[in-house]
């Protein structure tokens, strides 16, 4: 019996889920949580084979949920389950452990063959994501509300740091205070958690940002 965690912030989702795969003989929905918090907390008293995350949620996100599971729990496979269909969610839920990515309107088919897919080890997309998991080009819509948001002298900065710029030689060139640039450089830290100017110049390029 495949025990299945599903977590997501519209209980509505969660009961259709279940619903759909209350007949699968081979798969128990062992509970419905609302956020990432609520998906560490229950499994610190209980364990599971898969879980369905959404990656927008309140709280804990399931982008940084994700990262957290596979680290402390490598043997749970985890499906995104998402209505965002951008790349770079894809790549980033992968990044953080997933083992495939489904779109919310997948059906009961799709959504049993991702399931086993993952528990059989290998990794599992809907055949709609083939073109975005290859890397083709597509538009990035900024006004997702997983899409960090930057100040236009955020991106300013972010670009010239990503071309090796030092901070003073920011400041000269846009004619601002060197304070001024390490105060939007430990806002852009912030912002993507990373650790050094690497760990930024690296996010900002996993993000197109640059």
């Amino acid at each position: 019996m495949i025990r299945v965690l599903i977590a997501d912030d519209h209980q509505l989702l969660i009961d259709g889920i279940k619903t759909t795969l209350e007949d699968v003989e081979w798969i128990k929905v062992v509970k419905g949580v609302l956020n990432g918090n609520d998906v560490l907390k229950f499994l610190k008293r209980k364990r599971v084979d898969v879980i369905l995350m959404d990656i927008n949620m309140p709280e804990l996100d399931g982008l940084e949920c994700t990262k957290i599971v596979a680290r402390e729990y490598p043997e749970i496979k985890i499906l995104a389950i998402s209505q965002y269909d951008e790349r770079r969610f894809i790549r980033q839920m992968i990044k953080n452990g997933a083992s495939g990515y489904l779109l919310k309107d997948s059906g009961k088919n799709e959504l049993v063959e991702a399931i086993k897919t993952a528990v059989d080890g290998r990794q599992y997309f809907s055949d709609r994501l083939s073109d975005k998991i290859l890397g083709k080009s597509e538009p990035i819509n900024k006004r997702n509300p997983l899409f960090i948001k930057l100040t236009d002298r955020e991106q300013e900065i972010l670009s010239l740091l990503c071309m090796e710029y030092s901070s003073q030689e920011i400041s000269e060139k846009l004619l601002i205070s060197f304070h001024t640039v390490e105060t939007h450089r430990a806002n852009l830290m912030a912002k993507s958690g990373a650790k050094n100017s690497i760990g930024l110049v690296k996010w900002a390029l996993e993000n197109e940002l640059v």
